[in-house]
């Protein structure tokens, strides 16, 4: 019987491998030893394989929905605009077919005067070789008659044009509406599908990272890839940024040196430029709700909250606190649709986990502007708007801007 005099621990990947020493027939023990962490490795490989396809599906289907949500937005308002217009034609039909009556009764009571006149016509009256004043202004009369019953007649004919063109306009209005409401009905079966399809995809990822450490090095990589992002987009905007602050300036010396009046876009070109000001509790939040989490909060291991998390109802229209430009608008992993504001000064907002974006890259924003609406994109459980200040690139409290 071999004696094992002791034994190497080690973990690998949170398994306890133990590794016999001592002994020249370990060498079995070591292969097979070897052997384990060869499969452990292929296991781990294909468990971030998979979780990259869910990501990579997740986005797919965030991205489909926002694209739904739009549409539908459109379908609403075009559905909105043509009920205003088939009330417009209804109204006009009304009026239309009043003013028919009326020519029509006009015109019963012409016939009516014209009979009471009698048999004898206006060409009898000419050539019975009578003379008499009577028979001139009769004849005079039923002339005017003719012409005003014309008048009419022609009026009538045209309100009956008229008619049949509004009345043939309102079937295309209610056609045109009842497709749109079949295609709405289509997107919103579609919504729900997808709906149905993200949840199953977020319930896969929560799967596949069950351990700890898997979540802890996912939102390490999630924070990276913003970092990243962010970098880039300061980058591209860079020239503008400068071009702009350099504006400001010869603005601001304008000022002091000749007691200048900035005209309104100067004075938007200079707020964007200003930064967000000092942490004075001064400005409106993004939206309204209960803080989730808080700035500095532990998040997972060591790492913690670097913004706020804001419930909200999903769809609730998210604000800029200040004026700035759009440098960045764009699905990200770990924080769904973002909207990253630059307000000069070393100053930046962003605000995460969006239903959809409002703005583009590159638009100038005002001080509570409506840039996105309220989701849980990115993953997220439940409706609510992630909020970051950073300043020269480092994140701080966002509280401190806010009112209280």
């Amino acid at each position: 019987m071999r004696s094992i005099f002791f034994s190497l621990l080690f973990i690998f990947s949170g398994i306890l491998f133990v590794l016999p020493y001592g002994h020249a027939d370990d060498k079995q023990d070591l292969q097979s030893i070897r052997q384990s962490i060869l499969e452990q490795e292929k296991k781990l490989t294909a468990q971030k394989q998979q979780r990259s396809k869910i990501q990579a599906d997740l986005k797919k289907q965030e991205i489909a929905i926002a694209a739904l949500l739009a549409s539908l937005d459109k379908s609403d308002q075009l559905l909105r605009n043509l009920s205003e217009e088939i009330a417009e034609l209804s109204r006009q039909i009304n009026d239309l077919e009043k003013q028919q009556q009326a020519q029509q009764s006009i015109l019963a009571k012409q016939l009516e005067g014209a009979f009471r006149l009698g048999k004898t016509s206006s060409m009898e009256l000419v050539f019975s070789g009578q003379q008499s004043d009577r028979n001139e202004r009769i004849i005079a009369y039923y002339g005017y008659i003719n012409i005003e019953r014309q008048n009419r007649i022609n009026q009538l004919k045209q309100i009956q044009a008229a008619l049949s063109e509004k009345r043939h306009l309102l079937e295309q209005k209610h056609q045109t509406q009842q497709i749109l409401q079949v295609e709405q009905k289509q997107q919103r079966n579609s919504l729900v599908v997808n709906q149905k399809e993200r949840q199953k995809t977020i319930n896969a990822l929560d799967q596949s990272m069950q351990l700890n450490q898997q979540k802890l090095d996912e939102l390490k990589e999630n924070e990276t890839r913003l970092k990243v992002q962010i970098a880039k987009a300061e980058q591209e905007s860079k020239k503008v940024a400068e071009d702009e602050a350099k504006q400001a300036d010869k603005i601001k010396d304008k000022q002091k040196n000749y007691n200048y009046n900035p005209t309104k876009n100067e004075r938007a070109l200079m707020a964007r430029v200003s930064g967000i000001g000092k942490p004075n509790h001064e400005l409106e939040w993004p939206v309204s709700g209960k803080i989730v989490y808080q700035f500095g909060e532990p998040q997972q291991g060591e790492l913690r909250w670097k913004g706020l998390v804001i419930s909200a109802k999903e769809g609730t229209k998210v604000k800029a606190i200040a004026d700035g430009r759009v440098i960045l608008a764009s699905w990200l992993q770990g924080y769904g649709f973002i909207v990253v504001l630059e307000h000069g000064k070393g100053d930046m907002t962003l605000y995460g986990y969006n239903q959809r974006v409002l703005v583009n890259v590159g638009d100038k924003i005002v001080q509570g502007q409506d840039i996105a609406l309220v989701g849980n994109t990115g993953g997220q459980g439940s409706a609510s708007l992630y909020f970051e200040v950073r300043r020269d690139g480092k994140a701080l409290n966002p509280s401190a801007w806010l009112k209280k």
